[in-house]
């Protein structure tokens, strides 16, 4: 009876050391609320954030539409098209967007010949233009059209 007793004694402090507490730490979805607030905030937070908003998917089906985020305040076409010159980008579809008061918004939205070249582009994600990394999303025709109005910066 008392070989009984302890059984369950021993699995139970077992599952609460290690194995118990670790997954959920991880997760943070049930853990204290500290160590969830820690997790959006730092680096791999924003990203986990992005995910479920839809506004920066990094996977799913490829259109050749890219959306670029982080370009330096002064980038061009030019760096653009450089930046991603291996994947041959159409120049046209080029879109740099400013804020209402002509400040760059540091997005910008490129399409590519072939869905494939789009896909293969999204290799450079957090390679750098000038000092800044990039970081890149799936876009899609419909968002880069919305943004072609907002792609020159506004008359004063």
């Amino acid at each position: 009876n008392n070989h009984g007793g302890l059984v369950p004694t021993s699995s139970n402090r077992g599952g609460r050391g290690g194995s118990g507490k670790y997954p959920n730490r991880v997760g943070a979805p049930h853990g204290g609320r500290g160590s969830k607030g820690n997790y959006r905030g730092g680096g791999g937070g924003a990203n986990h954030h992005h995910h479920h908003h839809g506004g920066g998917t990094r996977d799913g089906p490829h259109t050749g539409y890219v959306r670029m985020r982080g370009l330096p305040y002064q980038a061009t076409k030019q760096d653009v098209l450089d930046f991603f010159k291996e994947y041959k980008p159409d120049e046209s579809s080029i879109l740099l967007t400013y804020r209402v008061d002509g400040r760059s918004t540091g997005e910008g939205y490129v399409m590519f010949a072939d869905p494939l070249d789009a896909k293969e582009a999204m290799t450079m994600h957090r390679s750098t233009i000038g000092s800044r990394y990039i970081e890149l999303f799936i876009s899609n025709k419909e968002e880069h059209t919305r943004n072609v109005a907002r792609s020159t910066p506004p008359l004063r």
